[in-house]
């Protein structure tokens, strides 16, 4: 059945937003959709540890109306399928950005992640939309099954001083990651302050930030905000039948396996998602394995950690950071036979003595990704750590190093037992 919109923003707004030279496309998809129905009203307020800076908190407030009807003047909540994605992000009636944090709307819910993609220092805040009566499915090991509708939204945030992660905030862009019947579709809205909203700008945009870093070193990030066709290069996956698909990436039981302050005091989010009636088919929490903390860098220094903790501290960092593409189904993964996912137990597809199927430039006369014991002589960090273009990894959303990350995986690397990889190569042939 066709929705019925009833859309925030007239021509007024519009007309606004042309006239602040704002580019924005829609993008206008065939499908069909459900329309929308009344919720439970809900009010919370949480209390949030942020991505850039371990321990620092910000506080997150999400509303829901009395009547269970959506609080932005709208009637409609998400995106039209056959409208395709709206020109202004406030059209879908989930969020509002207060000045110092979101105000999230009715059957939107905030969540956070054990470890987090680095993306130049930015914060980010987390949240998802679930159709009001629709539900998702629990999945081990694997992004939860949402529902057709749900909308994953990720904004990316820059303090003046990240050492003050709640002071003199910059809202960037909000990426709004978009569960259709056929498949994920995502889109990248860009705030503009002065209009007091977020706009789809499809060509994405490179703007230089300043700031100071977590480390109180002044910084400057060649900060992209990606194209909407970029974002393809980290969603991509081959599904059972070989077909390439769109995907989410953070949202899996391992990296929500943690407490939340929701307004009441922290709780289990996964636990919380039950008690909301939107997640499913869960098991028992204690027997939910959760992914390492990275705020815990913040109070435990590197030396100070065991090599068990190095360990699963570093391979859940590069799955997180990584292995969206170096994973048995993912398009990067399958071509480079490099897979860095969490779980992969094989140490050649680890990397381990392993020369790269095509690292080009990337490898600066390195011969293996990982040299056990070498990481200096190991291709996935100096890939990892460099900035020279063509051999930087990831190839896009990154222009800093992150010291935390490449400290761990230096660790990690330097603590294996040393080899030299040459008893692995086959004898010469005789002369």
């Amino acid at each position: 059945m066709k929705n019925s919109i009833a859309r925030t923003t007239g021509a007024a707004v519009a007309a606004l937003a042309l006239s602040l030279n704002l580019v924005a496309c829609g993008d206008s998809d065939d499908g069909t959709s459900e329309g929308p129905t009344t919720g439970a009203p809900e009010t919370s307020t949480s209390t949030t540890t942020d991505d850039a800076s371990a321990g620092a908190s910000s506080t997150t407030t999400a509303t829901g109306s009395s009547t269970g009807e959506p609080e932005l003047g709208c009637e409609f909540q998400g995106v039209d399928f056959e409208l395709g994605a709206p020109q202004l992000l406030s059209e879908m009636c989930l969020l509002e950005w207060t000045g110092d944090q979101f105000s999230y709307k009715e059957n939107v819910y905030p969540y956070e992640l054990n470890t987090v993609l680095f993306s130049d220092f930015a914060l980010k805040r987390r949240a998802i939309y679930i159709p009001p009566g629709a539900t998702a499915t629990y999945r081990d090991n694997e992004v939860i099954d949402f529902p057709v509708g749900t909308i994953i939204l990720k904004s990316f945030v820059f303090a003046a001083d990240m050492r003050e992660p709640d002071v003199n905030l910059d809202l960037i862009e909000t990426r709004a990651l978009v569960r259709y019947p056929e498949e994920w579709k995502a889109y990248p809205y860009v705030w503009d302050h002065e209009l007091g909203d977020a706009v789809l700008t499809v060509q994405g945009e490179i703007r230089p930030i300043e700031f100071i870093g977590p480390d109180g070193i002044m910084r400057e990030a060649t900060y992209l905000i990606p194209q909407k066709n970029q974002c393809q290069e980290c969603h991509e996956i081959k599904d059972e039948m070989g077909e390439t698909v769109m995907t989410a990436i953070g949202p899996r039981p391992r990296y929500l396996n943690r407490a939340y302050d929701f307004g009441d005091g922290p709780v289990n989010q996964i636990a919380h998602f039950q008690d909301a009636g939107w997640l499913e088919g869960a098991p028992a929490i204690d027997s939910i394995p959760a992914a390492w903390d990275h705020r815990e860098l913040a109070d435990t220094p590197i030396e100070s950690m065991s090599y068990e903790e190095i360990t699963a501290a570093t391979r859940d960092y590069l799955d997180i950071n990584c292995a969206y593409c170096h994973n048995p189904r993912g398009v990067n993964g399958i071509s480079s036979q490099l897979f860095v996912n969490w779980d992969n137990e094989d140490p050649f597809h680890l990397g381990i003595c392993k020369k790269p199927g095509s690292a080009g430039k990337g490898g600066e006369n390195r011969e293996y990704d990982i040299v056990p014991g070498d990481a200096e002589a190991s291709i996935l960090v100096y890939r990892s750590e460099t900035l020279d273009l063509g051999a930087m990894m990831p190839l896009i959303g990154r222009s800093l190093v992150h010291e935390d990350g490449i400290g761990l995986m230096r660790a990690w690397i330097d603590g294996m037992p040393p080899d030299d990889c040459k008893a692995d190569e086959p004898d010469p042939m005789p002369p």
